[in-house]
């Protein structure tokens, strides 16, 4: 997975790597950005985030708890 800051308008689709206070509320982590957030974010005077994407064999962290769980029978 690479971390990193990139510009809001390469930003959709990638995960947000830490939650970001917004005058309207909060955007956590974990988020899969879209435009709507993207906007958000714009409003807020924000140019920049710092994102995760996943690269080829990647389990996302969701995913990985749900497998764990399966496989521990819960």
């Amino acid at each position: 997975m690479k971390f990193g800051r990139v510009t809001l308008a390469q930003a959709q689709g990638a995960i947000l790597a830490h939650a970001i206070a917004l005058p309207g509320g909060k955007l956590s982590k974990g988020r899969v950005l879209d435009a709507d957030d993207l906007a958000q974010l714009a409003q807020a005077g924000l140019a920049e985030v710092i994102v995760a994407r996943p690269g080829p064999g990647d389990v996302l962290e969701d995913a990985a708890a749900r497998r764990l769980a399966a496989a521990l029978g819960a």
